[in-house]
């Protein structure tokens, strides 16, 4: 089986990135072979709209059955749910810690009502305020982006 964590780095001790479509990054596990490649997500980072689409399409590409990462749009979550891909989610650690946790069924899976959910921060983590960068009101948008504070449950 072949697992993608998004991560900002290029190894298993590399941190989990909580971001999906504008991963840095993933680090590929095989579970069979216990290969390990990274797949560069730089190309989807800087696009204005549909990085989590393209990021989604590029993990299928790469023939993954499962996702770690900390949260998943709304529109990446169908394309992934459609490639038949589960998503798990990880609040941090390091890559090697979060295929750990999902060996040992700790981590929560997502569906796709729970779709572009703020995972909550660890005790003593550093908030990220309004990681998502959703559109405003004015704009046709849910309203869902920037601000502070714990973000959305």
């Amino acid at each position: 089986m072949k697992i993608a964590i998004s991560t900002s780095g290029k190894t298993l001790d590399s941190d989990v990135e909580p971001r999906f479509g504008r991963s840095p990054g993933f680090i590929l596990f095989d579970t069979d072979t216990q290969n390990v490649q990274y797949l560069d997500n730089a190309a989807q980072q800087n696009l204005s709209q549909g990085a989590g689409i393209q990021t989604a399409q590029m993990i299928a590409e790469a023939g993954t059955q499962v996702v770690i990462t900390g949260q998943v749009g709304p529109k990446a979550a169908q394309v992934l749910d459609q490639s038949k891909i589960k998503i798990h989610a990880c609040a941090g650690g390091t890559v090697r810690e979060a295929l750990k946790a999902l060996d040992e069924n700790a981590l929560k899976a997502f569906s796709l009502d729970d779709a572009a959910q703020v995972v909550p921060n660890k005790p003593g983590d550093q908030d990220m305020g309004g990681v998502g960068r959703g559109r405003g009101p004015g704009q046709g948008g849910r309203g869902m982006g920037g601000g502070g504070g714990q973000g959305r449950r």
